[in-house]
């Protein structure tokens, strides 16, 4: 997942990042849905409990996307 990101967050196109992980387009899809979602919840200051809650998405994951958030978009993660 982090890599998707990593390279979601250097402009590359999905289908790209699809062909260059080796994952289905619709896998890199959900985890850049998901990433975004998780970015939205953060600006608002929603926690990380509250954001498991409503993406349905696993703690670790939550915490896996905050701290790539923290590294590309450190104005948003600045209360942790």
């Amino acid at each position: 997942t982090a890599i998707v990101i990593e390279l979601y967050e250097q402009k590359i196109e999905p289908p790209e990042i699809a062909a260059r992980v080796k994952h289905s387009q619709e896998a890199v899809d959900r985890y850049i849905k998901d990433y975004e979602r998780i970015k939205f919840l953060a600006r608002r200051g929603i926690g990380e409990d509250e954001m498991a809650l409503m993406t349905g998405r696993g703690k670790t994951v939550i915490r896996q996307y905050m701290r790539l958030l923290k590294k590309h978009h450190p104005e948003i993660v600045k209360r942790e």
